[in-house]
Parts: C-alpha cells; structure tokens; sequence
C-alpha cells in the first residue's frame, strides 16, 4: 500500500526466537466470496492493499479483548457494533472508502486498546522519507501485531511488506521466519522492531525476498 493511503497502527519490542507469524498479505476475516457492498468488496481489495491485515487484526483484536472485558464485555459487545455501523457508513468511490476505513479502523483499535495500552503503543509510525509505514497494534496478553510498508517511487514504485504478530518482552520483538531462507539456503528472514522513545526502528537480515528491488523496511518510524 502507498504510504499516501495509510493512516494506521508501539513499546520497544524482543531478542529471542519467538512464536510468531510474518507474511506478505493477509485475507480479512469473512469470505471475500460473499462481500456484497463496497466497504466489503474494499476490505477484500488483496494485493499490497493491507486492508486484509486491518479487518482480520480487528477481528482478532476484539475476540481477545473480549476474553479479558470481565464485567465491561456487553458494553465492548455494544460498542463493537456501533463501530460497525459507524465504519458500513464509508462511501464515494474505492480510494475514499479504503481512507475512511483506514480511520475508522484506527480510531476503534485505540479505543479497544485503551483500558492495557498504557503507553499508547497502538497507532501509525511514519518513517522520515514518508515511504514507509508502520502499523502497531497491542494485544491484551503484550503481543503485537505490526504491519509493515515501505515503497520508491517512480519509475519502479517497488514495494516491500511485511506483517508480524509477536511477543514482546523488555521492549523489543525479534521474528526469525522458520521458513523463508536466503539465496545461500543458510540464513533465515529475521526482523527486529525497537521502540525508541516515541519513534521505532526497524531492522531486517536476510529478507530480500519480501521486498522488491531496492526498497527495504529498515529504518525509523516515528508518530
């Protein structure tokens, strides 16, 4: 996705091998197959699009704060589906439907994110050329699920992503991918995300194979 299209989803995140999943596209949490209106059919635009990652972390984000809500679960309930039928209003054409859900979405993972995210980790991190963007959301049980774009511009407009959703332990999250491998067939995809004060870093060895020809995700993302 352009960073132009991207208003999104820190903590400093951590340096052992940690359960986790990256990959390069996410599929949103109903079956695309059956979206029936332009806010379904624009969640289910695929590609480098990134709005799979946003539905289906929302879904996974409610479900898990839904298990930690106690007492307050009938008001998240309620609130889930007032933001439902906030966010069903997006309208006009695609480009304008997606920057509408883009907001809605962040705006309803802060909110949910609200009662554990005491360092207001959940939100968009803009790196300082503007091409790229990191989208943080923080888990109740301290997990993070990021998102991750970086993009040139002309002529080759190359694009890399990636998304992680990982522990995180002493400010740090380090993700060693078990499958993806380097030309050598030695050295496996890691990514390491820092929290710096208000700003991440984001480092990655050996990932040449999520990004196309010269555009990396490294670098420092800030607010």
């Amino acid at each position: 996705m352009q960073a132009s299209l991207r208003n999104w989803v820190g903590l400093a995140i951590v340096g052992l091998s940690l359960c986790g999943t990256v990959q390069a596209q996410e599929d949103p949490s109903f079956d695309c197959k059956k979206a029936s209106t332009p806010v379904e059919h624009a969640l289910c635009a695929g590609g480098n699009s990134g709005m799979g990652w946003l539905d289906q972390t929302m879904s996974d984000l409610y479900k898990a704060a839904l298990a930690h809500a106690g007492a307050q679960a009938d008001a998240l309930r309620a609130s889930q589906r007032a933001w439902l039928l906030r966010r069903n209003q997006c309208t006009g054409s695609e480009g304008k439907i997606m920057n509408c859900l883009l907001k809605s979405y962040d705006a309803r993972y802060a909110e949910i994110a609200a009662p554990y995210d005491e360092q207001k980790i959940t939100g968009q991190y803009v790196s300082k050329s503007d091409s790229g963007v990191l989208d943080a959301v923080l888990f109740p049980d301290q997990t993070l699920s990021a998102n991750i774009d970086a993009s040139l511009g002309a002529p080759s407009y190359n694009q890399c992503n990636a998304t992680l959703h990982v522990p995180i332990k002493s400010g740090v999250a380090h993700y060693v991918d078990p499958d993806d491998v380097d030309a050598s067939g030695a050295a496996h995809c890691e990514i390491s995300v820092t929290r710096v004060g208000s700003a991440f870093t984001v480092k990655t060895a050996h990932c040449d194979s999520l990004c196309g020809y010269g555009v990396v995700l490294d670098g420092t993302y800030r607010r």
